[in-house]
């Protein structure tokens, strides 16, 4: 009789764990990395994207631009990162974040303006542009975050 108490109460127990792991998962914070693709890690950006509650996902982390990472000179460009937010094919929000010789903190949410979709992937890209009116840019490779 015990034993048969025992084993229903574990039963139970397993069953809300089991539920209760979605609601966790969730909440995952999922470390992101982008850096602008060159051989200096002029522009680099990392962090963390927490999909925290329906339909938000907040973004914190840092954005540097020749900063102490870069073996290289400063030269005359500015790094920025752009965070798309998607909903399937369909993009949702996007945010940018800007540095110039310098690190910028990031902190900010990508939602749905409609508050209706939520998201369930995030694309993260560093590009580099001429502070100049030449105009010149260059992007890295796009990172892209699933929900958990």
């Amino acid at each position: 009789m015990r034993l048969r108490a025992r084993l229903a109460s574990g039963a139970v127990l397993a069953a809300g764990l089991l539920t209760a792991q979605p609601a966790l998962a969730a909440q995952a914070a999922l470390p992101f990395h982008a850096d602008s693709g060159d051989q200096c890690l002029r522009g680099v950006t990392e962090g963390t994207l927490e999909w925290a509650e329906e339909p938000v996902v907040r973004v914190n982390g840092f954005l540097a631009d020749d900063a102490p990472i870069s073996s290289c000179a400063p030269d005359k460009m500015y790094s920025q990162a752009t965070f798309s937010a998607y909903k399937g094919t369909t993009l949702v929000d996007s945010e940018v974040a800007k540095a110039d010789d310098s690190q910028f903190t990031i902190a900010l949410a990508l939602s749905d303006p409609a508050g209706v979709a939520s998201i369930d992937r995030v694309v993260v890209q560093v590009c580099r542009f001429s502070s100049s009116p030449v105009g010149i840019g260059y992007c890295g490779r796009a990172a892209e975050y699933k929900a958990p």
